[in-house]
């Protein structure tokens, strides 16, 4: 099961990361740029002799947030693996013209 939920975290988080790597005095002159690519999509791994950093949207961060919630309640992940792996039913044809 620790294993599944570490497959279903890297597949929902990190799939469509797309990273740059850059030093902490380049972030620092050019951090405009650097909030466009971040809210563009891009993560980018600021580096300096303490240690690494990464920045990433806010939207993007909410969304790591939220799916470790979802997965930290127990009931909640087979359900999810169940309903990835169930094949996808036609959606329902609504008529539009009788719904008032």
């Amino acid at each position: 099961m620790i294993q599944a939920v570490k497959t279903y975290i890297y597949s929902a988080v990190f799939r469509y990361s797309i990273m740059d790597t850059i030093n902490v005095t380049q972030a620092r002159s050019d951090l405009f740029r650097i909030m466009d690519s971040v809210l563009d999509g891009k993560r980018i791994t600021i580096t300096s002799k303490k240690g690494n950093a990464i920045l990433l949207s806010e939207e993007e961060w909410d969304g790591i947030i939220e799916t470790l919630y979802v997965l930290s309640d127990p009931d909640t992940l087979p359900a999810v693996m169940e309903a990835r792996a169930a094949p996808a039913s036609e959606p329902e044809r609504i008529d539009w013209r009788n719904m008032f």
